[in-house]
């Protein structure tokens, strides 16, 4: 149970910092994607974040590993996050809740834009996983 959770948090924490594939690819059909509402300077978009490549472990230098960017679904805008505060949950069916919170920042970003995050999911066996805070960041 340790380890599923660990190995949970883990793919999680890679989502923020992997490399994504380029904003003309189609996100969401990806097999390895995460797409969530987001509120952002007050407007709501949909992000999809791709890990399919499966790069970053989440403790490589901030300044050299750029944090995974977000495509907003229905355009070819990308969010670009440089600064994180958010709790990553994980709570399996009848189980205890583990949660990480995350608060990587890039050196020098580039954040005119924060996002705020409310989202959780259950899968079908009754796992829950949620996503609370903010992202800073650019869009482009």
């Amino acid at each position: 149970m340790l380890r599923r959770t660990t190995v949970v948090l883990a793919v999680v924490a890679s989502v923020c910092v992997v490399i994504a594939s380029a904003a003309s690819a189609d996100p969401t059909g990806s097999k390895n994607n995460l797409t969530l509402p987001a509120t952002c300077n007050g407007a709501g978009v949909l992000l999809v974040v791709n890990s399919a490549n499966g790069q970053g472990s989440g403790q490589e230098d901030q300044n050299t590993a750029p944090f995974a960017p977000a495509h907003v679904v229905g355009s070819t805008a990308v969010f670009h996050p440089s600064a994180f505060n958010l709790l990553f949950s994980q709570t399996p069916a009848g189980g205890t809740t583990q949660s990480f919170l995350n608060t990587s920042a890039q050196a020098n970003p580039k954040t005119p834009v924060t996002c705020t995050i409310h989202f959780s999911q259950t899968d079908p066996a009754g796992d829950t996983f949620a996503l609370d805070g903010t992202v800073s960041g650019f869009f482009s």
